[in-house]
């Protein structure tokens, strides 16, 4: 809502001229400010100020609660595709079974097909960090597994786990 404080509308648009478009897009051309929003009160409508920084500014005549539920809806809509680059996490420990390591992968294969990055982490609990070579065919089953739709970023160890990002290549498997 930090829009709506720098927007300036009605009698609070202080420049001499400005140019104005109606509410169906149309130039009606340089005018004096007053004319301008004389014409706005009379189609029942606000003179807004789109652009001040234009020479002279840029006004519209149109509803003002309108136009800001449109900024509203195209910033709601700049969020979401900004989260579609989410990086999704998938753990499990060396003594998963054949079908839930499978689950793992396929879970890890619907993320990469929606671009999103994902994150494998493999955890030793106990005694099972004296074998990392384990752990370590694990991941690469993994890697074998998504080579087709996605590019890995290097396998680190951190502690107690073995850490691998995938990054999706764009190829689809099939």
């Amino acid at each position: 809502m930090t829009q709506k404080k720098l927007l300036r509308k009605n009698s609070r648009i202080t420049a001499p001229e400005v140019r104005v478009i109606d509410k169906d897009n149309n130039q009606l051309g340089v005018m004096p400010t007053s004319k301008a929003l004389e014409l706005a009160v009379q189609s029942g409508f606000d003179l807004i100020e789109v652009s001040p920084k234009a020479v002279p500014p840029v006004c519209r005549i149109m509803d003002f609660g309108h136009f800001l539920y449109r900024q509203k809806k195209a910033e709601n809509k700049q969020k979401q595709l900004t989260k579609a680059q989410e990086t999704k996490e998938i753990r499990f420990g060396i003594r998963i079974s054949d079908h839930d390591f499978q689950v793992r992968v396929d879970r890890a294969q619907e993320f990469l097909e929606k671009h999103h990055p994902v994150k494998v982490i493999l955890e030793f609990r106990g005694r099972e960090a004296s074998h990392p070579e384990i752990g370590m065919k694990r991941i690469e089953k993994m890697q074998e597994d998504l080579s087709e739709i996605a590019k890995s970023e290097g396998v680190k160890r951190q502690g107690r786990n073995i850490i691998v990002e995938f990054r999706p290549t764009g190829q689809k498997k099939g």
